[in-house]
């Protein structure tokens, strides 16, 4: 069977047609037969067009009706292989002086793998793999209860840096402006950001990436995110919705700990499209090393494929 674009996309459409039935979701055989990894996608063998289905794909799994989130291994899988392609050792991503970023991104990574094990094989191996988190100190155990909420409050500065280096054309990392530009608020009015003044809305700096700065490509794949954020909330735009989550987040009047992981998925997307030229090129060594270290029965502290 030949792992397309289109086979990850239908894959995963299919998933939310079977689970999101009647105004419930039902998750079942009639939707879990649709999973990616059950169907012999695997996320190293991927190109970029099919890995980026697989982000658009499983951003649609993820995030439900409801604000309701169901992380499953096919989750676990996309997101250590594009935290080895991003982050790993053999990435170019991020530029030597942007270490704080990089550990930033890596802090998401590692959040959102947390309660990934590897499938027991047995009653008797999952019995072991209970009885070793029963080890783990009692504080540390139920602070890794919360990582879906610790992911959901790291992402929304992981997003932000990751705008900001995108759009490095018009912003430094500190928010000051470079070059000027001008976005529409959410009244429809214009509003220019002039060279040195200070853009520190999260919404802005998205209309600036997709307005100024993504290419017909990227622009195209944001359409699809955005179009699954309005199926879920279609009160605002779903920039204008991102900008509230974060809000409300940042002042403790809500938290939204099921929003993680597609925030996650919109940084790795970003991400992924300014790697597009050299991407063929660094996947082969990337695949390389992570076999060796498997071959070898070795982790390094900074990998993160396989997932478990």
């Amino acid at each position: 069977m030949e792992i397309t674009p289109g086979f990850i996309k239908k894959l995963c459409d299919d998933w939310v047609c079977a689970a999101c039935k009647n105004g419930g979701i039902s998750i079942g055989s009639d939707s879990e037969k649709y999973r990616l990894l059950a169907n012999g996608v695997q996320f190293h063998l991927l190109d970029f067009d099919s890995l980026i289905a697989s982000v658009l794909g499983l951003s649609k799994v993820i995030l439900l009706p409801g604000m309701n989130s169901f992380v499953v291994q096919d989750h676990f899988g996309l997101w250590s292989w594009c935290g080895e392609v991003i982050a790993g050792a053999g990435s170019h991503y991020f530029e030597p002086n942007e270490r704080e970023i990089k550990s930033l991104f890596e802090a998401c990574i590692r959040a959102s793998l947390t309660h990934c094990r590897k499938p027991a094989a047995s009653p008797e191996e999952h019995m072991k793999q209970s009885e070793v988190e029963q080890q783990l100190p009692h504080n540390a155990r139920y602070f890794l209860q919360d990582s879906s909420l610790i992911l959901a409050y790291v992402s929304f500065p992981m997003l932000e840096a990751i705008l900001k280096k995108t759009c490095s054309e018009y912003l430094r990392m500190d928010g000051s402006v470079k070059k000027q530009f001008q976005v529409m608020n959410r009244a429809k009015k214009p509003r220019t950001y002039k060279v040195s003044s200070l853009c520190s809305s999260i919404r802005d700096e998205l209309f600036l990436l997709y307005e100024k700065v993504a290419d017909k490509e990227l622009k195209t794949n944001l359409d699809e995110f955005r179009a699954h954020i309005s199926s879920l909330d279609s009160s605002s735009d779903p920039f204008d919705l991102i900008y509230e989550w974060r809000n409300q987040s940042l002042h403790g009047s809500s938290n939204f700990q099921t929003i993680g992981g597609t925030l996650l998925n919109l940084c790795i997307l970003i991400a992924l499209h300014s790697m597009k030229v050299e991407f063929g090129q660094w996947i082969g060594n990337i695949l390389r090393r992570c076999e060796r270290e498997s071959d070898h029965g070795f982790r390094a502290s900074w990998s993160f494929y396989p997932p478990y």
